[in-house]
């Protein structure tokens, strides 16, 4: 089971424990989402970069993963990643293995 698979049992538990505050909270990100300029793929790279700075294996999964799903290109999320190791230095590039497990699974 991959990050990503993880990730989304974990999210399956949210709803089923803390319905309403899983609602809540996919409520909060959905108008987010839908209430700026950015498109999208921006958006995901964006969190691609946060997931970095966050060290959250699990995030980067399902970032990497849906930033694919809507057309970024393996570099356009190596370089949303890097940006993230810029800010955070050396913590954040040992996350660096996470984004090129995904990318290799998904691009090679």
């Amino acid at each position: 089971m991959d990050a990503a698979e993880k990730a989304a049992m974990t999210l399956a538990k949210m709803q089923k424990n803390a319905e309403e505050v899983f609602k809540g909270y996919l409520n909060f990100t959905k108008t987010i989402g839908q209430s700026g300029p950015l498109d999208p793929k921006t958006q995901e790279l964006i969190l691609v970069a946060c997931s970095l700075m966050s060290q959250c294996d699990k995030c980067i999964s399902l970032h990497v993963q849906s930033a694919a799903g809507l057309g970024a290109e393996k570099e356009e999320i190596l370089q949303a990643a890097m940006l993230a190791i810029a800010m955070g230095g050396s913590p954040k590039m040992m996350y660096m293995g996470d984004v090129f497990e995904e990318i290799e699974d998904l691009f090679d």
